[in-house]
């Protein structure tokens, strides 16, 4: 045998959280995973630039050193200064300065920007040091590196054409650039337009290059210090992350809640009428049994309590226990309807209807009495279940007239008699029985002209066919009190 609607959502429901809980976390883990990927990727590039930016400028440090030793004991200076640029392609210029940064010997003309009077000032005291980069011949740029000379000095220009090709050939594509600054603002390597670099300052979090965003860091490298900036394009990783896991986590919170509502509405049939005084139903003499959803016993009056005296307390009891083919079957839905109930002694009838609010199940109704009886018993019970519901009923025939109404419903609507058409009640009620005629779900309605809110059930009979509809009705914005009786409805209503 299968569950009942309603646990059988609940198991739904707590399936569905259980997966989706398990798919957030993996979602969250996979996303450190891959920032973690990311972080590292980013760091292996800056990892690279840096270390051919530290070998570039070691390299020429010992290139220089190198060619100081090979000037050492050599008589003709200024023919050894012209044979360095064997000694390294890279090499443009040399020049021997005194103590006082004076050029004592040169091969060209050296740079018009050459740093000499911060050299007399702070000349190196031992090893070679990069002095700076300025403009050589031409429009040329090169790196000036010195190194003592015995008493004198050795200085040397490098060109950086082959770094600066080396630097853009490894960041060639867009995700990711490199630039190199020396001594302030004076560019190494510069991988946008020249344009561009006016706009630089070095201070940027944002880099905007057409189209296209960049995100902006640094490091220093070498004495002195030269400054690297990485570009790295900008991929709204963060961004994809913290929607996508706000999303899940809504769909998981929308989930519990339903489940728990799913959970908790169990005794929502019960929860529908605690105003209600079930004792009334013990004055009938047909057995009535209010089931949740759960198939469980909500309540049992004292007719149904000596028709199944043999069950023991109905109360609590699965509804199954007590009307066995009521009870549900592998793959089908509970059987609503007019059924047959067999017992040790006699053969019964017993009407078996759903209770629903808002379009939802809460649970059922079932009324039994002796066969051959069962719709004039029925309609002495559904006449008392009406007069003490909280909303004002309201049941309209196929004709459109009003077969029955609750006491409720006569206070909104007047004086309702039997058989006056429902267009007389109130138009604007019937026009919408009218436009919705035919629907098969429950339909929500406000009257304005009398401030009511309701519900519109169409009823329609075993072939199909519309038989009436039910008109459930409230005050708008106010709670409604159900009575016991229709005394008390009265008292109170009054």
């Amino acid at each position: 045998m299968k569950k009942s609607l309603t646990v059988n959502s609940a198991w739904l429901m707590f399936i569905m959280l259980f997966f989706l809980t398990i798919i957030t976390m993996l979602f969250v883990v996979e996303f450190r995973f891959l920032k973690g990927i990311m972080n590292d990727y980013e760091e292996t590039i800056r990892q690279v630039a840096v270390n051919k930016t530290s070998f570039f400028l070691n390299n020429l440090r010992g290139v220089t050193e190198g060619a100081a030793r090979k000037l050492n004991g050599r008589p003709d200076r200024n023919a050894a200064l012209k044979e360095l640029p064997l000694f390294d392609h890279r090499i443009t210029g040399a020049y021997i300065l005194d103590a006082t940064g004076r050029v004592v010997a040169r091969t060209g003309i050296p740079p018009g920007d050459l740093p000499l009077e911060k050299f007399r000032s702070q000349p190196p005291r031992q090893g070679s040091r990069v002095l700076g980069v300025h403009a050589g011949d031409g429009a040329q740029t090169v790196v000036t590196v010195v190194t003592p000379l015995g008493k004198e000095w050795l200085a040397l220009d490098f060109s950086i054409m082959d770094f600066q090709q080396e630097l853009s050939q490894e960041f060639l594509g867009n995700t990711c650039k490199v630039a190199v600054f020396a001594g302030g603002k004076n560019p190494v390597v510069w991988p946008f337009e020249r344009e561009l670099l006016d706009q630089f300052s070095g201070r940027e979090e944002k880099f905007y290059a057409g189209q296209l965003t960049y995100d902006v860091s640094s490091v220093t490298v070498g004495d002195p210090p030269w400054q690297l900036y990485f570009f790295l394009r900008e991929n709204n990783f963060d961004t994809y992350r913290i929607i996508t896991i706000m999303l899940l986590l809504f769909a998981l919170y929308c989930c519990l809640y339903q489940f728990l509502v799913e959970l908790w509405g169990v005794n929502s049939a019960r929860t529908y009428f605690e105003n209600i005084d079930f004792n009334i139903f013990n004055h009938v003499h047909e057995g009535v049994i209010i089931s949740n959803n759960a198939g469980r016993v909500l309540f049992a009056n004292q007719a149904a309590h000596e028709i199944f005296s043999a069950k023991g307390p109905l109360k609590g009891a699965k509804l199954r226990e007590i009307l066995g083919h009521i009870g549900d079957a592998p793959g089908e839905k509970n059987r609503y309807g007019t059924l047959t109930l067999k017992t040790a002694d006699r053969l019964l009838e017993a009407i078996h209807s759903p209770i629903v609010k808002k379009g939802k199940v809460l649970g059922a109704l079932t009324v039994i009495g002796a066969g051959g009886r069962e719709e004039e018993t029925c309609g002495r019970v559904l006449s008392r279940l009406m007069e003490v519901l909280p909303q004002g009923a309201v049941y309209v025939d196929r004709n459109h007239r009003v077969v029955q109404a609750n006491l409720m419903a006569r206070c909104y609507l007047g004086n309702l008699e039997t058989g006056i058409s429902i267009d007389a009640v109130d138009p604007e009620l019937a026009g919408f029985i009218y436009r919705n005629m035919g629907s098969r779900s429950v339909k929500r309605v406000h009257l304005n002209s009398r401030q009511l809110d309701g519900e519109v059930i169409f009823v329609y009979d075993e072939e199909g066919i519309y038989a009436g509809t039910l008109v459930l009705l409230e005050a708008s914005g106010q709670e409604v009190y159900p009575a016991s009786t229709p005394e008390q409805a009265g008292a109170k209503t009054g």
